[in-house]
């Protein structure tokens, strides 16, 4: 009993914290109010509560964290006032409880989960885990991303690896994407050691990670097109595609589908079976 109440506690802190962020991002324009001299950008947590019709000593719990059983009709009064998308709407209610929230990962056998990526030959395809580590990848993503793939955790690389973020034309959009998907698809590991000490580490170890874990941005629809360097391919492009093994928190398969230009670089001879990997 008191492990899912300390489970709880976290989820209403982060539920609070992520509402906080949601208000911040938004104009009193945007809302339909007066403009004025303001001590901090967005929004006030009065005129939230006005607007979404609650009370303002309530809405002010749901911020800190201490508020319980926080009904589904607020929370989604609360999300239209911050014109919250669908995934920042089912982030909010998986925080609260009202939703089935993240599954337990369903890790694939290690030979199956080879022979579904390498069935998507030669276009890149890997296997990530609930926590973004590297369960399998085909030659072709090896070929592309670098031998490092292979074993290693996606968001470490792309947060600690020069080399490895170098491969991104938008660095940026790319990486602020992966964090926004990992938050999406992780809303049930607030209390998971792994889960924490992978946030921990690479908060201290990034900058760049910290700034954009405390945005709470999240994502759970198409992705945009995803640009890279390669020293043997030059630039190539792809439609970045993730299938669910078992649902949100558990193993996904990600396809890079390439562009007509790409599919010509990676059909023609099978590039990727004699290419030198980057490293």
């Amino acid at each position: 009993m008191e492990e899912r109440s300390t489970t709880a506690d976290l989820r209403a802190r982060e539920l609070g914290r992520f509402l906080m962020a949601r208000r911040a991002d938004l104009t009193p324009e945007e809302v339909g109010l007066l403009s004025g001299p303001r001590r901090r950008r967005g929004l006030r947590r009065e005129e939230v509560a006005m607007l979404a019709g609650v009370g303002g000593s309530w809405y002010q719990w749901i911020e800190q964290g201490r508020a319980k059983n926080v009904s589904r009709q607020v929370l989604e009064a609360i999300s239209q006032v911050l014109r919250l998308d669908s995934a920042q709407r089912r982030y909010v209610l998986e925080l609260a409880g009202m939703t089935g929230g993240a599954t337990a990962a369903f890790l694939p056998d290690a030979s199956l989960a080879d022979r579904i990526v390498e069935g998507y030959s030669p276009s890149p395809a890997y296997v990530l885990d609930k926590y973004m580590n590297v369960v399998s990848a085909n030659s072709a993503a090896v070929g592309l991303f670098g031998e490092r793939l292979a074993g290693g955790n996606f968001l470490r690389l792309l947060f600690t690896e020069p080399s490895f973020r170098e491969l991104f034309t938008d660095w940026s959009r790319s990486a602020a994407e992966a964090i926004a998907r990992f938050r999406a698809h992780t809303t049930g590991l607030v209390d998971d050691p792994a889960f924490c000490a992978l946030s921990v580490e690479l908060q201290t170890r990034s900058e760049e990670f910290a700034r954009l874990w405390e945005s709470r941005d999240v994502l759970d629809g198409p992705s945009a097109p995803l640009e890279m360097r390669h020293r043997e391919l030059g630039r190539v492009s792809f439609t970045h595609v993730s299938l669910d093994f078992t649902g949100p928190g558990g193993c996904r398969l990600l396809l890079l589908l390439p562009d007509g230009a790409t599919r010509e670089k990676l059909g023609a001879e099978e590039p990727y079976q004699d290419l030198k990997v980057a490293t």
